[in-house]
């Protein structure tokens, strides 16, 4: 039972995530400005398997738009979640 009442609470928490992420990608996004990659990479790899793949997207396209260089070492992973985003 107890597995049962952890996995609600983690469901509840990235559900809660998604939402706030959903309203700072609304902004202007000064917090995605601020991420490295590794910290946004995880941020939406959490959301997408929370179920949420379409707020992973955008968060990582907003991220691809603050940092001019994302090809030169994240392209390949960059250009997936562009392609998610895209067909979301």
């Amino acid at each position: 039972m107890k597995t049962i009442t952890g996995w609600d609470q983690l469901e509840d928490a990235v559900d809660r995530l998604a939402h706030v992420l959903e309203g700072l990608l609304d902004g202007p996004g000064e917090l995605i400005c601020s991420l490295q990659f590794d910290e946004a990479e995880a941020l939406a790899e959490v959301l997408d398997a929370g179920l949420h793949p379409d707020v992973a997207a955008r968060l990582m396209h907003r991220w691809a738009l603050t940092e001019p260089d994302w090809d030169d070492e994240h392209g390949d992973v960059v250009r997936r979640w562009l392609m998610t985003d895209l067909g979301a």
